[in-house]
């Protein structure tokens, strides 16, 4: 990721994983840039451990390629890909267990990684749920705005 800062793999195997406010700023960070990527039409983000760097700042770089799976597919996936990538940073492990998580995070991360890559939320309702509205009140507000 070049001079952009450590991934969040090396970060977690430096400094173990992430906890309380440091863990939410992540998995909000990087809500908020899916989001705004997926409001630009690009999906097929590269949401892994090893391919999001985390600047000095705060800042979040997420790499991006094309996906084949066609974009409603390729926003499903990226959404899993991120609640892998927050339980990864919990955890330190690939495939960790959510328990580990705060029930805000554990909540959205379920809803993620759902197995029906339809019923799983979009970005912006994950963004949502992480600045403090229920998984039901950010999709249901997200439905009313599109039904207008």
């Amino acid at each position: 990721m070049g001079g952009q800062g450590a991934t969040v793999a090396e970060f977690v195997r430096a400094s173990g994983p992430l906890r309380g406010q440091a863990l939410h700023r992540l998995a909000l960070a990087c809500a908020a840039t899916m989001a705004r990527l997926h409001e630009r039409g690009m999906a097929g983000l590269r949401l892994s451990q090893d391919s999001v760097a985390l600047g000095a700042h705060g800042q979040v770089f997420i790499g991006w390629l094309p996906s084949a799976a066609g974009y409603e597919g390729a926003v499903a996936d990226d959404v899993r890909a991120w609640a892998d990538l927050v339980v990864f940073a919990a955890t330190g492990v690939r495939d960790g267990d959510p328990a580990a998580l705060p029930p805000t995070l554990r909540v959205a991360v379920a809803q993620c990684r759902r197995p029906d890559h339809r019923s799983r939320p979009r970005a912006a309702d994950v963004l949502r749920v992480l600045l403090g509205q229920s998984v039901a009140t950010a999709m249901a507000s997200v439905d009313d705005l599109l039904a207008c």
